[in-house]
């Protein structure tokens, strides 16, 4: 029996079992695609990796109004259907069921191609103000005007309009069942088209279509009603739903929760979600960063559980195993959907499933996997090197001709996965740390809850080292080039690290003044109002931990922005955590550090207006210097030493990681 006993068990969907209560949730790629074949490999990792059920994300109802970027997606009856059924297949193949989740744009359709008329509730221009497309999740770069093919006037639908579209649901569920799909699920979540009607942020009709609870929600019970009358009783259904939009006059959990109640009977499943797209700050709760707290829409799905008798699931920020075991056993909901935490690794039910857990890659929910954080194609997975390229990388890795000595100096991010890639090759792998622990920059995750998955990463990186037998750790180690040299390497990987750079302030000498990584090590500890000298994403991310502890923090941020080094999507969830903490939060941007003195820190903020900022606690975080002198120390040592991480310059954990991995591929 596994120790998840409730994630491991099955569950009856309408007339279907689920092997388990895993949900591979339906990921969509709207404005770039891998190889066909990877594609379809991403698919198939996922059902051969033990979830119950795979869904396969946001394929539009029809080929001309419901796309949101054409020719990246198709109708199941579009030129993409051959795809769709091969997928289908290998789902099917792994033991796995198989879903499809049936969208429809509305506003946002076409929304890279400028000659598409997109439908909604009412006639408006859409693609310029605050919500919508280019402006909206992908900002211009500074400096870039608005482009102004991005505006376009949506049509509102009349009644015979109305009808078409039903049709398209209709015909899209029809096929789903002929093609064998399991199950479908109706996205009426996010924006799109049902939810577009159900919402008074979007839905501003004066008609029986309009108004009222009962007059919005009239259009969407009208696709829900067509289209269990034509699968049938028996062929089961899903909904995809989000239980709060985040925006000023969206929807709310009490209208969301009576609407599923209402359609209920026409249903045997609901996924509950939360945000709304097109809005950078209520995007962040669809594919949320690591400052939003985890478990994020589980109070929205056992409310939703208290009020149905349907199975519900729950979605969002669910990466470890034990989380999802405490939601089911706790009875806040009946399935977890896990979507990004299987980009990470494709294999996390069946190791959870075997008690593996110190074997699960973690999310650390960065974002560099989604389109709309990174603005244009994707960076693919921070910790997992080998997504959307594992056939690739499959097919050029070759046996390792002999086993070699690899010396590996420095136990970081970039370190560790080196060593973790050689030892798999079959070498024998010695780490070198000159500090007592492994972990690097990701120990300032220890006792940060805002860090938890940074930690969750950490945790797993020092598990593999700890036991994998060709892995020999060496803490308290500081290496030298003639210890190395006396070791005889085959191989040698440097991943020295870097330090904090310390500015030339007067008084940062002061007892009462840390470095970043000297405040994480004192987290524990008694802190006073607090000022924190630059505003990069560790600066704010220190803040906000503070501020949870009811601490007054201040930033201060010589430029104009803050979390510079951060994606749109990660800028967006800061700015909603400090307005969350704005009674203990203040950020002062354009504001230079003059001096810490004994009363506080004396800054200049704009036009050589000087204030004194009261302060028990000073932190300086501006940056980071790359140890390449020590690095550079070790070269000559063996043919081509591979310099890894910091050392040669600020990394993130994605570039340290891949770069660790790819050190050790062809060893």
């Amino acid at each position: 029996m596994s120790q998840f006993e409730h994630l491991f068990s099955p569950l009856k969907v309408g007339s279907v079992y689920l092997r388990n209560r895993v949900v591979a949730a339906p990921i969509t790629k709207y404005v770039y695609e891998q190889a066909p074949a990877e594609s379809l490999e991403i698919i198939a990792s996922k059902a051969r990796g033990g979830a119950g059920l795979v869904i396969l994300g946001s394929v539009p109802v029809n080929d001309a109004e419901s796309v949101i970027v054409e020719g990246f997606s198709s109708s199941l009856n579009g030129p993409k259907k051959s795809k769709y059924q091969e997928e289908l297949s290998i789902i099917h193949q792994y033991g796995a069921k198989a879903s499809v989740e049936l969208h429809h744009c509305g506003y946002f359709a076409g929304l890279f191609s400028p000659g598409t008329t997109p439908v909604g509730p009412t006639t408006q221009m859409i693609g310029h103000g605050d919500f919508q497309g280019y402006q909206g999740i992908m900002p211009p770069r500074k400096g870039e005007p608005p482009r102004p093919d991005m505006k376009r006037l949506a049509v509102g639908m009349d009644e015979a309009r109305m009808k078409m579209v039903i049709s398209d649901y209709v015909r899209s569920a029809l096929t789903a069942k002929e093609m064998g799909f399991d199950m479908i699920m109706l996205h009426f979540a996010h924006g799109w088209l049902p939810a577009q009607f159900m919402s008074p942020f979007f839905n501003h009709r004066t008609d029986e279509y309009g108004g009222s609870f009962e007059n919005r929600i009239r259009f969407p019970m009208m696709i829900l009603d067509a289209v269990r009358e034509a699968v049938g009783p028996d062929y089961p259904i899903d909904m995809r739903i989000a239980a709060k939009e985040y925006v000023e006059g969206g929807l709310e959990p009490e209208e969301v929760i009576e609407f599923v109640k209402r359609a209920e009977s026409k249903l045997d499943m609901v996924h509950v979600s939360s945000g709304l797209d097109k809005l950078l700050g209520p995007t962040s709760y669809i594919e949320s960063p690591s400052v939003h707290p985890h478990r994020i829409n589980v109070k929205f799905a056992e409310a939703m559980k208290q009020a149905v008798s349907i199975p519900v699931v729950t979605v969002g920020a669910i990466t470890m195993p034990d989380e999802a075991e405490e939601i089911l056993s706790k009875g806040q909901a009946d399935a977890v959907a896990i979507g990004r935490g299987l980009c990470a690794d494709p294999d996390w039910p069946n190791k959870a499933r075997e008690g593996r857990v110190g074997d699960i890659l973690p999310c650390i929910r960065c974002v560099s996997c989604y389109t709309v954080a990174t603005g244009g194609p994707t960076q693919g997975c921070a910790v997992n090197p080998r997504y959307e390229r594992e056939l690739r990388l499959r097919t050029e890795e070759r046996p390792a001709a002999r086993v070699k000595n690899v010396v590996v100096v420095g136990g970081g991010p970039a370190g560790i996965r080196a060593a973790m890639k050689a030892a798999e090759r079959g070498h024998k792998v010695t780490v070198l740390e000159k500090s007592g622990r492994l972990g690097g920059l990701l120990n300032v995750s220890e006792g940060d809850p805002m860090k938890i998955d940074m930690h969750n990463y950490l945790s797993h990186l020092r598990y593999q080292a700890e036991h994998n037998d060709n892995i020999e750790v060496r803490l308290n180690t500081e290496a030298t080039p003639e210890m190395v040299k006396a070791m005889n390497p085959d191989e040698l990987v440097v991943a020295v690290g870097s330090e904090p750079v310390k500015p030339r302030i007067p008084g940062i000498e002061r007892s009462n003044v840390y470095s970043i990584l000297e405040a994480h090590a004192r987290l524990g500890e008694d802190w006073g109002d607090t000022v924190i000298i630059g505003g990069g994403p560790s600066g704010i991310e220190l803040a906000l931990s503070l501020a949870e502890k009811k601490i007054h923090v201040t930033v201060v941020e010589m430029t104009e922005d803050i979390a510079e080094n951060g994606n749109s999507l990660y800028h967006a969830a800061v700015e909603i955590r400090l307005k969350e903490f704005a009674e203990y939060t203040a950020v002062l941007t354009k504001t230079r550090c003059l001096a810490i003195e004994e009363e506080g820190v004396r800054v200049e903020a704009g036009e050589g207006r000087e204030l004194i900022i009261p302060a028990k606690d000073v932190v300086y975080c501006v940056g980071m210097r790359a140890r390449k002198a020590l690095a550079e120390s070790f070269y000559g040592l063996v043919y081509d030493v591979k310099m890894i991480g910091d050392c040669m310059g600020a990394r993130r954990i994605n570039e340290a990681s891949h770069e660790g991995y790819f050190a050790a591929f062809s060893m």
